[in-house]
């Protein structure tokens, strides 16, 4: 039906492939709910903020450049320099094992996350290399490697998580559920591309060379995806900090699911379309044009998705997730239903988020991200000075989010359309 290698085609790939894996915690989210409590799911999705937070960064987002050069020497020599560097940060990180009592005290303020830090750095080395590997598979155009690897991340995440519920592991359950799903995606994503490895290409002159001609990356695109996810540690750790863990689980699950969502249509995107807009920037081509056919192709799926969780969020959350006397997932989809603009601008936009790298502007998006997510915080915590409820205020953090996604969809737009 569709040429093999064409931007229909890669996009059945992966989207059949991104749907799957993330149908996978759909499907066990209603065991997860009941197996777990509120409070462990709050805990262990401060500890995956933490721990992504730190992998984001870890390869000083070089990473993210392996795709973009023609010769396979700089491709090489950018994948060796990312390695080293996820090795360097990963041993930094075990840092944060040594201050966990601190972490608890000051930070969450009983959040109690300190007793898991010593599997942190196991975390941030899988995160980190699942990302290197994901690029280089781009660049090699292995989607359906890629997609493998991902379904069987989501799996193994789910059926081990399930596992050790029922042995009631509590938030070492699910902690040691995530590390066993990247483990096993990441041994499927090296088997399928170590093949593609040249080695005699990699040299201390070519890490040094690739080192200082992507040096933006390090500089301000590694500043701001940290910053990104920061935040999201920062808010997770407000949240626990000033109304407990019970709303941050209920808070995260919706979180989680709709992101869920979000990752199945937007990543199939997302990755073609960051390969795809990148070769066309550097031939001179439109980007406006691949651009907003990925818009379209996320609207069909995004609008529909967005009403139905508007109009029935409450029920739909509660039916699936359940109500009982311990826990009343209704809340879910009560913050959901405030969630749902920003949430919906961010499921067109996320696909197209590598614009500004493409663009080499990663400062403006830098500063936009700080003053975006800055601008979300304070609302929030505003809302908590003046008393508001955790509802209440999270109506404040929406309408911030809505503003700051609205402003960078009509820069993106703005950007695609720049011509050399």
């Amino acid at each position: 039906m569709f040429k093999k290698g064409t931007f229909s085609s890669n996009f059945l790939v992966l989207f059949s492939g991104n749907t799957i894996a993330q149908i996978v915690p759909f499907i066990f989210a209603a065991l997860i709910t009941r197996l777990f409590s509120t409070d462990e799911i709050g805990i262990h999705r401060n500890f995956l903020a933490l721990a992504s937070m730190i992998a984001i960064a870890a390869a000083g987002r070089y990473e993210m450049a392996v795709v973009l050069p023609a010769d396979k020497t700089r491709a090489m020599n950018l994948l060796s320099l990312s390695l080293r560097l996820i090795l360097y940060v990963t041993l930094g990180s075990l840092l944060f094992y040594f201050f966990r009592d601190w972490l608890d005290a000051t930070i969450y303020e009983d959040g109690n996350i300190g007793s898991y830090m010593i599997f942190l750095p196991l975390a941030v080395i899988l995160f980190a290399l699942t990302n290197l590997l994901s690029q280089w598979l781009i660049r090699e155009k292995k989607f359906r490697s890629l997609t493998s690897s991902g379904i069987a991340r989501s799996a193994f995440i789910n059926i081990f998580a399930v596992m050790f519920g029922y042995v009631s592991m509590g938030v070492l359950g699910l902690i040691l559920g995530t590390i066993v799903g990247f483990l096993v995606a990441l041994v499927m994503m090296y088997l399928s591309s170590y093949r593609s490895f040249e080695g005699s290409l990699i040299s201390s002159a070519g890490r040094r060379q690739v080192a200082s001609e992507y040096k933006d990356f390090p500089l301000i695109n590694a500043p701001h995806a940290f910053v990104d996810l920061l935040f999201a540690a920062i808010f997770f750790a407000v949240i626990t900090r000033d109304y407990g863990l019970t709303e941050l689980g209920y808070f995260s699950m919706m979180s989680a699911l709709l992101l869920a969502s979000m990752r199945a249509i937007g990543g199939a995107v997302g990755q073609l379309y960051y390969k795809e807009a990148s070769d066309l920037k550097e031939s001179g081509g439109d980007v406006s044009a691949v651009m907003f056919r990925s818009i379209k192709l996320v609207s069909l799926f995004a609008v529909p998705a967005c009403i139905g969780v508007f109009l029935f969020g409450p029920e739909l959350f509660g039916w699936y997730l359940g109500v009982d006397a311990e826990h009343d997932y209704t809340v879910s989809g009560q913050y959901a239903q405030i969630m749902i603009f920003p949430f919906f601008l961010n499921f067109i936009i996320s696909p197209i988020s590598g614009t500004p790298i493409i663009f080499r502007k990663q400062t403006q998006a830098f500063v936009f991200s700080l003053i975006g997510y800055i601008a979300s915080i304070s609302a929030f915590m505003i809302g908590k000075q003046l008393g508001y409820s955790f509802k209440e205020a999270l109506v404040l953090y929406a309408v911030a989010q809505t503003l700051y996604y609205l402003g960078l969809f009509i820069w993106y737009i703005n950007l695609a359309k720049t011509r050399p």
